[in-house]
């Protein structure tokens, strides 16, 4: 698990994505704009709703885990489902009912909770 987090962040740091027919790029930089705009409260109260799969004491049994999760990777990862160039029909229909506030919430929140051991 910690080498697919890794092999995502490496790919994250060094890639853009194309998102939508009009060539929208998000960039690092804009992940970072999007995790500004969080609020960590916020993402704790949306985050119940995630935990309902991934499960708040990380624990995962073919769901990952994203507690500890970098910020950054939530971001991109939320942003790639949202943009349908993720599969998976569940994490595209919540990634698209979230705006970037409340991803960037999100990726807040998760990142500060203690990664599954």
């Amino acid at each position: 698990m910690k080498i697919l987090l890794f092999v995502i962040f490496l790919l994250t740091s060094f890639c853009k994505f194309a998102f939508s027919e009009e060539q929208q790029i998000i960039t690092i930089s804009e992940e970072h704009q999007i995790i500004a705009m969080g609020d960590i409260e916020y993402g704790e109260y949306l985050g119940s709703e995630c935990a309902a799969c991934h499960q708040q004491s990380g624990a995962s049994e073919g769901i990952p885990s994203i507690n500890g999760m970098d910020a950054e990777v939530f971001v991109a990862l939320l942003l790639a489902y949202r943009a349908k160039l993720m599969e998976n029909p569940v994490m595209q229909m919540i990634a698209g009912r979230l705006d970037d506030e409340q991803i960037g919430s999100l990726a807040l929140y998760f990142s500060t909770l203690e990664p599954p051991k």
